[in-house]
């Protein structure tokens, strides 16, 4: 008899065999709750994903202030794949964001173009690195 069980299998037992669609980053700005949770209902998402909030979204995770932001991240990701068996990662940044104007530049907000440059930049550097660490995930 093996008695062997993989840490996948050991967490799925305890879930309940339950898994989600996806993980969800957003930032923690309360405005923006509602909003997501619509967002990820209106994509067929309903009670479909795990979330993770984190000031700024993408840019708390690459923040090298606060390093311990995106450790705490991807050890979220290990164990939603473990736990969920998540296949994707949706990333969700907004605008007049604070931790963007804390850790980017106080006038991150004031020009939309400039804004929207400076939070694809956050994303895409986030993309990349999700691509590396867990090229399995879309």
């Amino acid at each position: 008899m093996n008695t062997n069980v993989s840490l996948d299998s050991a967490m799925r037992v305890l879930s309940g065999g339950h898994t989600t669609e996806a993980l969800v980053l957003s930032c923690m700005d309360s405005r923006m709750m509602d909003h997501v949770a619509r967002f990820l209902a209106a994509k067929g998402l309903r009670e479909n994903y795990d979330m993770v909030t984190i000031a700024g979204g993408a840019i708390g995770v690459r923040n090298p202030e606060k390093p311990f932001w995106g450790e705490t991240f991807w050890e979220h990701v290990e164990l939603a794949r473990d736990l969920h068996g998540i296949r994707r990662i949706i990333v969700i940044d907004h605008r007049d964001c604070g931790a963007c104007k804390a850790f980017v530049t106080r006038d991150c907000a004031v020009d939309r173009h400039n804004e929207l440059e400076i939070h694809s930049k956050w994303l895409n550097e986030l993309s990349a690195e999700l691509a590396r660490r867990a090229p399995e995930l879309d």
